[in-house]
């Protein structure tokens, strides 16, 4: 669409502000139609098709309607520059069309930006499992821990003589206690420190609480490492 026309008729009377909706269909109106003669930003080409933007003519909303259905030819004047190019009415586009591409124009050509709508595709494949999946998962593990402790718990916990210790039960039984250290020292205080009502704390605070919780794992594996000794199961 070439919107080349004199614009010398009378500014039409202020209307309502038109709707987001109606700038972005304006836009789209004007970018597949009107932008490669009057260019992107309406600042138009050359001689033949003048410019849009800061053009106070183009206010009169029913003149440029009339233009673009009509058409226009021959040699016009905008902003003291003269313009002779020619252009065919535009009769595909529709009422909507013609009044949401006005309104863009007017608008200085500014559109919001439609939201992008980003669609709940659910878990990348390979990344989550379902609901049931996992409660199966951690039901798995109950179960070999469980299945661990009955056939394997009496080996590593019993009491021997240190003579006939086999290599199988003496692995074993070091096992359990690095796991347990790791698990009081490490893995108890970070998960701690995760909790919302923590994070929440001040720094201080939560430096202390990490601490306390350290000690109170590294003392309680030090009691329970003495214990085993004194009873002959470590």
């Amino acid at each position: 669409m070439i919107v080349a026309c004199a614009f010398v008729a009378a500014p039409a009377l202020a209307q309502d502000a038109p709707s987001d909706d109606v700038l972005r269909a304006g836009a789209e109106v004007y970018s597949s139609v009107c932008s490669a003669c009057h260019q992107p930003g309406g600042v138009g080409l050359g001689s033949d098709f003048p410019p849009l933007v800061n053009n106070a003519n183009v206010q009169d909303a029913e003149y440029v309607a009339t233009v673009i259905g009509e058409g226009l030819s021959g040699e016009i004047t905008v902003n003291g520059a003269t313009f002779d190019g020619v252009m065919s009415p535009q009769s595909t586009l529709s009422d909507a069309d013609v009044e949401s591409v006005i309104a863009y124009i007017q608008s200085g050509f500014a559109a919001p930006t439609t939201p992008e709508v980003v669609a709940d595709t659910g878990p990348v494949a390979g990344t989550q499992l379902p609901d049931l999946a996992n409660m199966t998962y951690y039901a798995a593990y109950i179960i070999a821990a469980a299945l661990f402790a009955l056939v394997l718990g009496p080996r590593v916990i019993g009491a021997h003589d240190r003579r006939t210790l086999s290599w199988a039960d003496a692995w074993m039984k070091t096992a359990v206690i690095v796991i347990g250290l790791i698990v009081a020292t490490v893995y108890v205080p970070a998960k701690v420190l995760e909790v919302d009502a923590v994070r929440d704390l001040p720094r201080t605070a939560q430096d202390l609480i990490a601490i306390g919780l350290w000690s109170a794992g590294l003392v309680g594996g030090l009691w329970a490492l003495w214990y085993a000794h004194r009873e002959r199961r470590i």
